[in-house]
């Protein structure tokens, strides 16, 4: 049988541990978000303006806030595929930041018998 200890701090290291094997496991990382868009083009006697299912497209995008403003790229398929992926590490290691956030909080707590506001 495994020991257990009575250190009420020791449980939160193991999470806390676990959480940032998790984050080296990560690769790059991005912010933003990627979507794919079908689009009328400006000539009024296209296919695209008779038939919304024969819009022209998909066209990729990644979008992002630079200095409070939202600015845009044009991608290809490819590069759609690598952003979307290091967006979703982005978003993975956000979340595992805020896990070990909370759990540094409750071991702080389990420590002093305080919590925090």
């Amino acid at each position: 049988m495994g020991k257990q200890s009575n250190d009420p701090a020791e449980a939160y290291a193991g999470r806390y541990a676990k959480t940032k094997r998790e984050i080296q496991d990560l690769g790059f990382v991005l912010i933003g978000s990627v979507q794919s868009r079908y689009q009328q083009c400006g000539k009024p006697w296209c296919h695209c303006h008779t038939d919304p299912a024969n819009r022209h497209g998909p066209y990729y995008y990644w979008t992002r806030k630079v200095k409070g403003k939202t600015v845009g790229m044009l991608l290809t398929k490819e590069e759609y595929d690598i952003y979307r992926d290091w967006i979703a590490n982005g978003r993975a290691l956000n979340r595992l930041t805020r896990t070990m956030q909370q759990t540094s909080k409750r071991a702080l707590a389990a420590i002093t018998g305080r919590k925090a506001p």
